[in-house]
């Protein structure tokens, strides 16, 4: 019959309908198992596991004496354990494995995995207002003398850009709309060997648009959190129309800041800031970026990632 694996530790749950006999048979036997999926330092599980905020699989790709042994093998979690189905068992080999997961799902073309060149993930892509997470590991596990639990510990592959606008007008509110920010890379390839992700930028661009948010004399307006593909370049344009209401009526301007450089990297988020000044708001600037490292699924940030 045809049976999934529940691998937490080294304890072994055979589904509802297999018999005792058959969970036995199981646990004793030399299936390949999967536990402990991290993202970021194993040893802040409590904060960092990728089964947060809803991620409940990854995907596997795995190589036995250098040839295909799994191939895009989905790796789910079901109270509390790690299984999956058609069930591989260990033999004495060369075993390489590594995983993915983009947003919980599975990438159905341009996934590639050899112990020499590692996962790969061709012409990727992100669009205006996605909020996936693609994440990706190898396994450092040593399979090849005793059938332990395959452990990963992931990367962010992506990166996460915002703008920030501060408020000069004293009391008067301003409303930001149509925040765009022109010409971003939006795909790219990623490699990852040991534990550097590399991603070669492709050539597509296009627009990335925030939704509307206000400004006020004691709160900054911020943007949407734009997830990116890792890229660099120059002279990065962002426009957006501020509407401001005084004692003279409404004042309605669209503003222009130019960015002369920026390099946005892997797992990292970069926060643009600039003050909007002068009753006819003044062309802006933006300041360096603050540079952050991703946010934890648990820390309650203020972006929710799909699924």
């Amino acid at each position: 019959m045809k049976k999934s694996l529940f691998a937490f530790a080294v304890t072994i749950v055979a589904l509802a309908s297999c018999t005792n006999k058959e969970v036995t048979e199981i646990a004793d036997s030399n299936v390949i198992k999967f536990d402990n999926a991290f993202v970021g330092k194993a040893t802040r599980a409590s904060i960092e596991t990728i089964t947060a905020e809803g991620i409940d699989r990854f995907y596997v790709m795995g190589t036995k004496n250098a040839a295909s042994f799994f191939n895009n093998v989905e790796v789910y979690k079901k109270e509390g354990k790690w299984g999956y189905d058609d069930l591989k068992q260990w033999e004495a080999a060369t075993y390489a494995f590594a995983a993915y997961s983009d947003g919980g799902s599975k990438i159905n073309e341009g996934v590639t995995f050899s112990g020499e060149e590692g996962l790969k993930i061709a012409n990727y892509k992100v669009n205006n207002g996605e909020k996936k997470d693609l994440i990706m590991a190898v396994s450092t596990t040593n399979l090849n003398e005793a059938n332990i639990a395959i452990e990963y510990t992931f990367k962010h592959a992506l990166a996460m850009i915002k703008f920030t606008l501060n408020s000069g007008l004293g009391s008067n509110n301003i409303t930001i709309s149509e925040l765009t920010v022109k010409g971003i890379k939006n795909t790219g390839t990623f490699t990852l060997e040991e534990n550097d992700i590399v991603c070669q930028e492709g050539s597509e661009t296009i627009d990335f648009v925030s939704d509307d948010f206000v400004t006020t004399q004691t709160t900054a307006g911020k943007s949407d959190e734009m997830v990116v593909i890792p890229q660099k370049g120059s002279d990065l344009q962002v426009t957006f129309n501020a509407k401001v209401q005084t004692e003279d009526g409404e004042v309605t301007k669209v503003l222009t800041a130019n960015i002369a450089s920026y390099e946005w990297k892997s797992g990292l988020r970069y926060n643009y800031e600039a003050t909007i000044t002068g009753t006819d708001m003044d062309i802006i600037e933006f300041a360096d970026p603050k540079v952050d490292e991703w946010p934890d699924y648990t820390d309650g940030g203020e972006m929710e990632l799909n699924k």
